[in-house]
């Protein structure tokens, strides 16, 4: 796979998780939230280009 520099949309969802992760400071949930939400949206957006 190609690595280029991507841009995705996080929706309300995601924004609200990413900041709940940071208020409080979840490492487990941060982890989680990269591996089952992030990678998929990444990866989609890798295979448009």
């Amino acid at each position: 796979m190609n690595l280029k520099p991507v841009q995705i949309n996080l929706g309300v969802e995601d924004v609200q998780t990413v900041l709940t992760i940071s208020l409080d400071e979840d490492k487990n949930a941060a982890l989680n939230f990269i591996r089952h939400r992030l990678m998929k949206k990444v990866e989609k957006s890798l295979q448009k280009r």
